[in-house]
């Protein structure tokens, strides 16, 4: 039977790669912040092996490594410590190549990962988008260079960020005002994907690490303009989700205490598009069945009950 170490794994892509891993038949040790969570329960009671511990702890991580064969790892960026993530990365190599079971890493980073080969050519300009994804290239480039099997997943714009705590990083106004307030421009379109489709991808790629090594594969599944998100909110929690959308002056003032406007200042100017995704045979999650799915948090974010 395989064995492999999910990180994050109460997050939504580790849950989910978890999940499926489990449910294919392997053993999965999980690593966690807190096993008595329900999340780490849920987990738990479907046959995982809990693992308290963080990207800090390497007695946690020697532990839940042993006997891995495989690892899929989720970092996280450490906004006080430019070097923080790379620095979790080369540890999870490090132990893996200590147990002489690992043979394979995929790994989740972010969609515009690649776009530079050195971040800090925009950091006057964006510094900390330049710090973030010089975080997310770096742990990519340890991996690259660890010598197991490996693939890198770059998912894009998830869909979660509209519920919880999400909104307060990028539309504070929402929860409160049901408002979009960006400084995207009205046509751009943002890739969005549902975080448990990374799940499908991980899984896959843990289980048939010879089919999907050395890929790096950007992951969207629908391009949506702002108007059409707040379109599809406003059905989801049944009252009108409005746009606004900020001119240069309040887009300069935003970006004083909104550091991720930058994000939206830099996509347009640096567009992408995104292979199909077809070839890989999975049925991905709209952002129409993703609210569905999910209608009551959407509706709690913005104060509405169930």
């Amino acid at each position: 039977m395989s064995v492999f170490l999910v990180t994050c794994a109460t997050g939504r892509q580790g849950a989910s790669t978890a999940r499926l891993l489990l449910a294919k038949g392997a053993k999965v040790n999980a690593l966690v912040r807190d096993p008595t969570s329900p999340a780490a329960l849920a987990l738990q009671s479907l046959g995982a092996t809990l693992f308290k511990g963080d990207f800090n702890d390497v007695a946690a991580i020697t532990s839940a490594i042993q006997g891995v064969n495989g690892v899929f790892l989720n970092t996280f960026p450490d906004f006080t410590d430019p070097n923080g993530e790379t620095r979790a990365a080369e540890t999870f190599v490090a132990a893996a190549r200590a147990t002489g079971t690992v043979t394979s890493f995929v790994v989740s980073t972010v969609f515009y990962t690649n776009t530079f080969a050195d971040w800090g050519e925009i950091k006057a300009d964006f510094p900390f988008l330049a710090q973030y994804f010089a975080s997310k290239a770096g742990v990519e480039k340890v991996i690259r260079a660890s010598g197991f099997t490996y693939t890198i997943l770059r998912p894009g714009w998830l869909m979660h960020n509209y519920i919880g705590a999400g909104p307060a990083y990028h539309f504070p106004q929402y929860p409160t005002e049901r408002v979009l307030v960006v400084s995207f421009p009205r046509d751009y379109r943002m890739d969005h994907l549902d975080a448990d489709d990374v799940g499908q991808f991980a899984a896959a790629a843990l289980l048939e690490p010879a089919r999907f090594s050395g890929k790096e594969i950007d992951l969207v599944n629908e391009w949506l303009t702002c108007d059409e998100v707040a379109a599809h909110l406003s059905k989801a929690i049944g009252t009108e989700v409005k746009v606004q959308y900020r001119n240069e002056t309040e887009t300069a003032e935003a970006r004083k205490v909104l550091p991720t406007v930058e994000g939206q200042i830099f996509k347009p100017k640096h567009a992408k598009s995104v292979p199909s995704l077809a070839e890989y045979g999975f049925r991905l999650t709209t952002f129409a069945e993703f609210l569905e799915r999910e209608k009551t948090a959407i509706r709690k974010t913005v104060g509405i009950k169930a």
